[in-house]
This record gives structure tokens, sequence and C-alpha cells, in this order.
């Protein structure tokens, strides 16, 4: 049964029959419920449902981060939204092959108006992993004091590691220990800065791949 609580204007949930009425960040939409199905998904079908499925494990080890510095809320569309958005428009699907391949360069896990990170060098030796990058602060104690955050992701893994607030702007380097099950693979490596009270990002940048 639907609720009404004070008037239409305070706010409605609940739902009759198929009808779902519910207030989403102030805003009260109405849907309809889809209705169960028995029919076996169709090849595409299941592409479409792996993607969904191989985009989420992918952002599982940043999506607190995504959740809060992903761009900014626009209407409906959360900061998660958006994050989520740019993974599914870059796990491309080959439904003639039935494959899904990331585009990794265009993939980001960052996206704001920071200061972007410029980074220099990656260097894989073992178990460690040595990120280096230019210290761009020109001074500005503010930026030299942005806190690097790190995404490895390895191929052929659907999850990624992440490392937040791994070092400041003005360090220009830091050494990575890479997990058991990415090692002696070849990795790709993404890096944006986060303002030292949390509030401000910058959008994240590719690295590229080291083996």
């Amino acid at each position: 049964m639907g609720k009404l609580y004070d008037s239409l204007l305070s706010g409605t949930s609940g739902r009759t029959g198929r009808i779902v009425v519910a207030n989403v960040y102030g805003n009260e939409i109405t849907r309809t419920r889809p209705r169960k199905r028995n029919a076996q998904p169709t090849a595409k079908q299941l592409l479409i449902q792996n993607r969904m499925k191989r985009c989420a494990e992918f952002m599982q080890s940043y999506k607190g981060y995504a959740c809060r510095h992903f761009g900014n809320r626009s209407g409906m569309r959360s900061c998660y939204n958006l994050a989520m958005t740019n993974l599914m428009e870059n796990f491309k699907i080959d439904y003639a092959a039935s494959s899904i391949t990331p585009d990794y360069p265009a993939l980001a896990f960052s996206k704001g108006g920071l200061l972007a990170a410029i980074p220099l060098s990656i260097k894989l030796s073992g178990d460690k992993l040595d990120i280096t990058w230019q210290d761009n602060s020109a001074g500005n104690v503010d930026r030299e004091n942005d806190l690097a955050q790190i995404l490895l992701a390895a191929e052929g893994e659907n999850f990624t590691f992440f490392i937040e607030n791994a070092a400041i702007r003005s360090e220009a380097t830091y050494s990575a220990i890479v997990p058991i099950n990415f090692q002696e693979k070849t990795l790709h490596v993404w890096m944006a800065f986060r303002s030292n009270d949390e509030q401000t990002v910058s959008s994240s940048q590719y690295i590229g791949t080291t083996a």
C-alpha cells in the first residue's frame, strides 16, 4: 500500500500494485515495477548483464571514493551513477565475438577540478611498483600537500586495488606493494590527487601499463 506523508508536496513512498512511488534526493518519482521474466535471456542480454557485473566488480575497491568524488550530482544522477556510466561506456562489447574488452586509458575513477597529476613513470620490480610524478605545486603549500590516490588493475582480473592518500604531491614518488593475485600480470595504473581536507579532487590520469 502506498503511504502519504503530510501532503504530496511533503513526499510519498510505497507502492500500489505495480506502481512504485519514492522520494529520491528530494525528487518524487513514480515508476512501474518490472514483471518477472520467465524466458531465458538472449546472448546479447547475457553480455549486457555480464558487463554490468564486471563494472561493479571493477569499481568495488574505490566505490566509496567514487560516491564522493566523481563529478557533481546532476538531478537524479549521483556521483556513483556518473562513475558507473564511465565504466559501462568503456567496457566495450563485441557482440559478434561475444567478448567484453575494457578500454583502459578511457577508464576513470576520479573526476574534479583540482590541479591534475602529471605522471612520469611506473616501474615494476618483483612485488614493488614504483610510481613517479611531477611536483607541479609551484610553491603553493596547499597543492604541495594534496594526497595521491592510486588505482591498480590487472589484465584478466575484474577486481582492482585502490590506495588512498598514498603520498603527498611534493614527494613526487610512491612505492606500492602489489597484491599477490596481481603479480606476474600486466598492470594498468591510474592516479589522481585529493586536497588535504578531502573536499576537492582532480580528474584521474591513466599512467600506463607495466608487466
